[in-house]
This record gives C-alpha cells, structure tokens and sequence, in this order.
C-alpha cells in the first residue's frame, strides 16, 4: 500500500491516507534497514505475545485466557499479513524498476513507500499490487504449514490471515479489472470510497469466520 506523489494511496490504504507529499518528497530518503528490521521485530514481539497467550490457555485452560488467545491472534494474524501485503508491494515495485520512494512509517501508518502513478506504467503498477498479494499468501501458508491447528488460538490466527487476503483481494479486483481494461491507476484509486472499504471488509469477516468454523 504505498502512498503516491499525485495520488492519496495504493489499494487498501486509498481512502485514508494522510500528509503532506511534497514536505515528505523534499526530506532524505531514509535507509531500507532499519525501517526492515523495524518490522521484523514487530513481527516478533506480536508472534511471542500470541504464542505466550496461546501457551497460557493451553495449561490452564482458563476461559480468560481463551478469550486474550482469540483476540490476540485475530490482531497478530492481521499486523502479519498487512505487513507482509505491503512490503510485497514494495518488492513488486521494485521488480518492475517503478519509480518508488523509501518513506518513514507515520504511528500506525502501513505505508513504507510512495508510487509515483504519473513516473510509473500500468505494467508496473501491476507488478506492484501483484507483489503484495503474493506476500501474503506466502507468509499464511508458511504459518498454516508451521502450526497444527489443533487450538481455537491457532485457528483464529489462520482465520483473521485469511480474512485479510480476502479483503485486500476484494477490494483490489474491481481497481485492477479496471486498469486492464485501460484506466489510469493513480485515477481510479482516486475515486475510492469509504463504502469500498466497508464491503471489503464485511468480505474478508465473513470469510475469516467460515474459515474459523472450518478448522474448528
């Protein structure tokens, strides 16, 4: 999901994203490094909190900590596919060449990068979506693989991984059907909605609970 020059946003992140891209355009682009391992260790400091509460629930079987296991996992399960969406984005960008800028992640924000619609071709902004959808379906199948989904804490991660690929897919396909048919990228993320957002994410709940009720 990466910011744009001209445009407000990548796909997911289209609606709400915020700041000023011209002050942020005239700063030093900041290193790759530290903004990777940055994530990394969020990454690890997520997974270690999910697992000690799955570990808790699995001893104890306490109510209290099926409840804190369940709401861990769905957050953790979308921090790690969002993370992952987006830095395949980044890696898509880059595979194409596309004319990308390094940007120093805002609180929350999951922007890492800005696209550069007016630089960049259609072709490239494909490679760029494309990118972070194989992200993250890598990381949730290295995960499924990883854990026997033998605990409702372990379910929950898969479900909400999988939730959050059917959303971001949901809401990305009208944006890239439209491109293939030939509209310009950076126009037509420009007129997302907020209501697009709504019914993508509607999708990927529904789809994390089926998931869920699946494994169970």
């Amino acid at each position: 999901m990466a910011e744009s020059t001209e445009q407000p946003a990548t796909e997911a992140d289209a609606a709400t994203a915020t700041g000023d891209a011209t002050d942020t355009a005239s700063r030093p682009q900041p290193d790759l490094l530290p903004i990777a391992l940055k994530d990394l260790a969020i990454v690890l400091a997520a997974l270690s909190l999910w697992a000690a509460a799955d570990t808790w629930y699995l001893v104890t079987g306490l109510w209290l900590a099926q409840v804190v296991v369940i709401a861990d996992a769905i957050l953790v399960g979308l921090l790690l596919t969002a993370l992952a969406h987006e830095w395949g984005h980044y890696a898509g960008a880059l595979t194409a060449k596309a004319e990308t800028r390094l940007i120093t992640p805002a609180r929350f924000s999951l922007f890492r990068f800005r696209f550069a619609y007016d630089d960049n071709s259609t072709e490239q902004f494909h490679w760029m979506t494309y990118g972070g959808h194989i992200a993250h379906w890598v990381i949730t199948l290295l995960i499924f693989i990883a854990l026997p989904m033998d605990s409702l804490g372990r379910i929950a991660l898969i479900g909400a991984m999988v939730g959050f690929i059917a959303f971001a897919t949901f809401f990305e396909y009208h944006i890239v059907k439209d491109t293939w048919a030939g509209a310009d990228p950076g126009q037509r993320l420009s007129e997302v909605t907020r209501r697009d957002f709504q019914h993508a994410g509607v999708v990927g709940a529904l789809v994390g609970l089926f998931v869920i009720a699946g494994l169970a």
